[in-house]
C-alpha cells in the first residue's frame, strides 16, 4: 500500500481513537464526576448528623461507582469501553515507535476492532438510554453515535 494512503488510514483512526479518548474522558469528569460531587456537597450541606454525611457520603459512592460504568449491569459497555482503550494504547504505542511500525495487516485489524467496538456502544448506550434506565449515558450515548455517523457516512461531493 502506498504510503500517503497508509498515512490517510493512520490519521483518521487516530482522529477516532482521540474522540473516543476524549468522549469518555469528558463523560467521566464532566458529566459523573463533576455533577456527582455537586450532589455530594449538597447532601452533606443539608446533613444535620454524622448519620447524615455518612449517608450522603455512601450514596456518593454508589451513584459514582454506577455512573462510572463500574457497576455489574453495564459490564458489556465497561468491556467494550476498555477494549477501546486498549486499541488506543496499542496504537500510540506503535505511533511513538513510527508510522513503519505499522502493517497493513495491523491497521485493518485496529479499525475493524474498533469499528465493531463502536457500533456495539453506541447501538448499546442508544438502547439503555431509550428505555430511561440510564439518562446519565445519554451525553455519552450521543457523542459516541456522532462519531459513528460521521466515519460511515459517505464523503460529500
Amino acid at each position: 500500500m502506498d504510503d500517503a494512503v497508509i498515512k490517510h488510514q493512520l490519521y483518521l483512526l487516530r482522529f477516532k481513537l482521540m474522540h473516543f479518548v476524549n468522549s469518555i474522558h469528558n463523560y467521566l469528569m464532566t458529566r459523573i464526576l463533576h455533577t456527582t460531587s455537586l450532589e455530594f456537597q449538597d447532601d452533606f450541606n443539608r446533613a444535620t448528623d454524622l448519620d447524615g454525611v455518612l449517608s450522603a457520603h455512601e450514596n456518593y459512592l454508589t451513584k459514582v461507582l454506577q455512573r462510572c460504568l463500574l457497576h455489574d449491569k453495564v459490564s458489556l459497555v465497561r468491556e467494550a469501553v476498555v477494549k477501546v482503550l486498549n486499541i488506543a494504547l496499542v496504537f500510540q504505542r506503535k505511533w511513538d515507535a513510527g508510522i513503519h511500525t505499522f502493517s497493513d495487516d495491523s491497521i485493518t485489524k485496529m479499525e475493524s476492532e474498533f469499528n465493531n467496538c463502536s457500533v456495539f456502544l453506541s447501538t448499546m448506550l442508544i438502547n439503555m438510554t431509550k428505555r430511561g434506565a440510564f439518562p446519565h449515558l445519554a451525553a455519552l450515548s450521543f457523542s459516541l453515535a456522532s462519531l459513528q455517523q460521521s466515519t460511515t457516512s459517505p464523503p460529500s461531493k
